[in-house]
């Protein structure tokens, strides 16, 4: 089958809303009527534009992962992937979620910058029959009193992330993207260094299995991780892309609940990757594989100006337990046959319009934080106990904060994983961080 594109996900107002916001039953984050703080009441974040207003109804539907197996699934509006939501950083948007579903939710948009109450906590719960207004500011942190556009979000997504349902909910399909774009990516795209937004796709690579009744195969009961044998991009198995000879923009989702991923083309050629996760990189670095963990994005330029008629782009590492892929991390064990995922036809003669973006290419400056300026270290160590995951030796209570940080400063956090052979990527939520080493190096 094609490869499907996720629809645009349309607002219902800009600058007003058919709806009033907070006028419904769990209400919207208190940050939407008073944009200040408590420690810091005369920091605003930055803003921009008439505010955009959406609407979206969490249902039951039925989809196609093999064309003519009809499979139920749970979705935004019917949409598999969701609708793509797309709007200017530091443009707010307020999203009203309803839910239909028989099981209740929390939606999570992944990487953004957010008030605490819309960033989808696992019990801030939807209830079912319910709606929650969520409110995104878009925003990019401050440094020094002005907003840090070296932090500005590109590529995110949206995914259900309720309390003991996570797995289940997203395993069912709910998912989709959130593209945002600053004045400094949108010069780039206007200028012809970056690909324009027809040569600019989304790639949600998942895997699935079914049941023999075509149904999703799904044991609550298993803590260890949910993998499948069905390769999904886009909600459908091994799709084709019919592309033109010049270089595209991928946005690479790993969206599946356990499997990580490495990535290679079938003909060796090295990826040309531009963002790791949200965030846009310094200048373009050229990876041979991509490495990618679940949740995680990386944004790729492919070169098909010289490409052969087929290619694929191809899994090449070997799982076999939600624990983790087989070997080491230094040394990881890869498939002898890789899967492929996506085949890419290229077609037609070389463009001479392509996007010109190349290894030299300044893509956005990135302020470096001063580790010596940090005011604390926190330590997280990850456990394994009874089936369930431990910080610091206790299980998680939504009564409890491990952390207060205060809002300005500049902390440094290690996060130490012993849990005995799990692979466990973490995933920091409402603030960007900045890597300082790995294990030790």
């Amino acid at each position: 089958m094609p490869l499907p594109i996720p629809a645009e996900l349309p607002p219902v107002g800009v600058g007003s809303s058919p709806y009033k916001p907070g006028d419904c039953f769990h209400g919207i984050a208190p940050e939407y009527f008073d944009r200040r703080t408590a420690e810091a009441p005369n920091q605003l974040w930055y803003e921009r534009g008439p505010e955009k207003y959406y609407e979206v109804r969490m249902q039951s539907s039925v989809h196609e992962f093999i064309p003519g197996v009809k499979t139920p699934i749970f979705s935004y509006d019917g949409f598999y992937p969701g609708r793509t939501i797309r709007s200017r950083v530091g443009q707010p948007i307020v999203i009203r979620y309803w839910n239909d579903l028989p099981v209740e939710t929390s939606i999570h948009l992944h990487g953004a910058h957010t008030p605490s109450h819309s960033d989808g906590s696992p019990h801030f719960f939807v209830l079912p029959g319910r709606a929650r207004d969520y409110f995104y500011p878009l925003s990019v942190p401050m440094l020094n009193g002005q907003p840090d556009f070296a932090e500005s979000p590109s590529t995110m997504w949206y995914h259900d992330h309720g309390l003991d349902v996570t797995d289940h909910n997203v395993w069912r399909a709910m998912c989709g993207f959130c593209i945002t774009v600053d004045d400094i990516e949108q010069a780039l795209i206007d200028s012809n260094v970056l690909p324009a937004e027809q040569y600019d796709i989304p790639l949600c690579m998942q895997d699935r299995t079914l049941n023999p009744d075509g149904t999703l195969a799904f044991n609550p009961l298993d803590n260890n991780g949910h993998l499948g044998n069905i390769w999904l991009v886009n909600g459908v198995a091994q799709p084709f892309m019919k592309v033109q000879r010049r270089k595209y923009r991928f946005r690479i989702l790993n969206g599946c609940n356990a499997r990580f991923t490495e990535w290679q083309l079938s003909d060796g050629k090295p990826f040309m990757r531009i963002a790791k996760d949200t965030w846009l990189l310094p200048k373009p670095i050229e990876e041979s594989t991509l490495l990618m963990s679940p949740a995680q994005r990386a944004d790729v330029i492919i070169d098909f100006t010289d490409a052969p008629p087929e290619l694929f782009l191809q899994n090449i590492l070997s799982q076999d337990n939600g624990r983790g892929p087989n070997g080491s991390f230094a040394q990881r064990a890869h498939l002898a046959t890789p899967v492929p995922f996506l085949k890419f036809i290229v077609e037609g003669p070389v463009q001479t319009d392509s996007a010109t973006v190349n290894l030299n290419s300044t893509l956005r400056h990135h302020e470096k934080l001063d580790p010596a300026t940090a005011v604390g270290v926190r330590t997280f160590d990850f456990h394994r106990r009874n089936g369930a995951w431990q910080i610091n030796q206790q299980f998680y209570d939504p009564n409890r904060a491990d952390a207060t940080p205060t809002i300005g400063s500049t902390e440094k956090w290690i996060l130490r994983n012993n849990s005995g052979g799990w692979w466990h990527p973490i995933h920091i939520h409402l603030e960007s961080h900045q890597l300082l080493s790995f294990n030790g190096g």
